[in-house]
């Protein structure tokens, strides 16, 4: 990693990786870690990126909501409010039943 900087850093879905690790396979040989990761996320990488990321600006209206929470969201898609409150307990965040139900429901709507 000799000679290369940070551009920019910022929370991606598992469909993103898998793209961007697509794209180093083409390019070249994947290490260990990046295999292993390739693998991982094209098990469990449910969406299409373009899918995901509609979703996580959608979410981002919710108020409170955080683009890492969001994401998390997008990558898990949760199917009831219980694993919804998981997640969001992870931000130390009270979803509202109202709020909860949009949330799902646009899980729901993009997961299709």
């Amino acid at each position: 990693m000799i000679g290369k900087e940070v551009v920019q850093e910022r929370d991606i879905t598992l469909s993103e990786a898998k793209g961007h690790l697509q794209k180093r396979k083409k390019d070249s040989e994947l290490s260990y870690e990046q295999a292993s990761s390739l693998e991982y996320t094209s098990e469990f990488g449910k969406m299409s990126p373009t899918k995901a990321r509609e979703l996580i600006e959608k979410l981002m209206d919710v108020p409170k909501m955080d683009e890492s929470t969001a994401v998390m969201i997008a990558d898990i898609q949760p199917e009831d409010k219980d694993d919804l409150r998981v997640i969001m307990e992870k931000k130390r965040f009270k979803v509202e039943d109202k709020e909860a139900v949009k949330i799902l429901d646009l899980v729901a709507q993009y997961s299709k």
